[in-house]
């Protein structure tokens, strides 16, 4: 018996197997312990992505096993038909899991693109949306198969090691050191063991996202722009007193126009089960007419192209710009026009309008502030928009979202 162990796999079987063995206990891992909502969103694309990579290598090394011959079993018999099944049973859970898995996004009713590793798109395979319970059924009856074939596999080179200790571990270790394969044994398990407990855990420990809009604001904005965002939630309730208060002069002509400069930004941030989705639009414009000692009369109207939406990843981008959230194809664009604007403070302002949003019109309101003097002023400002009035945000990915998403923007204009 122990003569038969010291005959060792390739240097290719050792090292495909190790890598396949961490693969599969982080993927195991990650599948059971990662977030159900779009909190998760970010590990269940890795998880995509270290199914399909494992599925690849698990080809690998079937092609190797056929064109290099493996040392001869260590049991017969009984046990060694049980040894072959665990191995044939791990076989068939590395290529089942990733198709069942590749499957259930293909039919899932919200089609989130995959891209591997957020560098190689894979397309969605063609089947019947109809499917999708089936393939989720399936994928998620592999992984319980998986985590018990793992495990089985997992006590019966341990059996071997410390109760028979026939030298079997020493073939799949590099160097034929049984104490290396212990070594990485303990590191797979580590791997898969840590990685599940911190899951849970940080879902469970995080806390809803109670922070005022200028600790989420990002590091580069402005010193005027931050003071905006610091602005106290009672200024809404004060602006009719505020407003009597200061009550502008009439106008003496026609206010004047000013142009966005570029550089400006406009950003948007979102709780999503307690957690901060910062985004922001890279392509906007607008045209602002307004004298600021005498607001009464101005006209603000606020262009956004809702294509240039981004969260920071390319399949969240394009997330964004489908039908359960902007629908870019229908409705390229956001609209804000003011109806009044009224000022509320030395250098403080209220604007009362209408925001155009994929199909819908509704009131909305925006608070900003204006620095500066004569024919540049720097504007910041924020306004709390209701998402669920403009239909974005339906499906299941939005579940964790909360209703009322914090907009900000902040640039300079200069006087025409």
């Amino acid at each position: 018996m122990i003569g038969q162990a010291a005959e060792r796999y390739s240097r290719g079987a050792i090292l495909l197997h190790w890598i396949i063995a961490a693969a599969l206990a982080l993927v195991l891992a990650i599948g059971f312990g990662m977030p159900r909502d779009a909190s998760g969103f970010a590990l269940f694309q890795f998880h995509k992505s270290l199914g399909i990579t494992i599925l690849v290598f698990t080809l690998v090394r079937i092609g190797w096993r056929l064109t290099h011959r493996p040392p001869p079993p260590v049991e017969r018999g009984f046990n060694g038909f049980l040894a072959g099944a665990v191995h044939f049973g791990l076989y068939a859970f590395m290529i089942l899991a990733p198709l069942t898995g590749w499957a259930l996004v293909s039919t899932s009713p919200i089609q989130v693109p995959t891209v591997l590793f957020g560098l190689v798109p894979l397309p969605h395979l063609p089947l019947d949306p109809a499917l999708a319970e089936n393939f989720e059924n399936a994928h998620w009856l592999m992984a319980w198969i998986g985590l018990a074939l793992f495990a089985l596999h997992v006590a019966g080179a341990m059996k071997h090691h410390l109760l028979m200790r026939d030298g079997v571990l020493a073939r799949m270790s590099p160097g034929g050191s049984a104490k290396a394969g212990m070594v990485l044994f303990g590191v797979v398990l580590l791997v898969g063991a840590v990685t599940f407990a911190i899951l849970p855990g940080h879902e469970e420990g995080s806390e809803p996202v109670e922070q005022d809009i200028a600790a989420v604001a990002p590091d580069s904005a402005s010193t005027d722009e931050a003071a905006a965002v610091e602005e106290p939630e009672a200024t809404e309730e004060v602006v009719e007193e505020t407003e009597e208060a200061a009550e502008p002069d009439e106008p003496a002509g026609p206010p004047p126009s000013w142009s966005i400069q570029p550089g400006g930004s406009l950003r948007f941030v979102a709780d999503n089960a307690g957690t901060a989705m910062r985004g922001s639009f890279r392509r906007w414009d607008g045209s602002i007419t307004m004298d600021p000692e005498n607001p009464a009369g101005a006209d603000i109207r606020i262009e956004i192209e809702l294509g240039s939406a981004t969260l920071g990843d390319a399949t969240q981008d394009t997330m964004l710009a489908g039908g359960d959230f902007f629908g870019i194809s229908a409705n390229p664009t956001a609209t804000f026009r003011s109806t009044n604007v009224t000022r509320t403070g030395a250098n403080s302002y209220r604007a009362n309008g209408t925001l155009s949003l994929k199909g819908a019109s509704r009131s909305q309101a925006i608070t900003f502030t204006l620095s500066g003097s004569g024919a540049t002023r720097a504007v910041s400002g924020s306004a709390t928009v209701d998402r669920t009035g403009f239909g974005v945000g339906t499906g299941e990915n939005a579940a964790g979202l909360a209703p009322s998403v914090r907009v900000e923007f902040a640039f300079d204009a200069t006087r025409d």
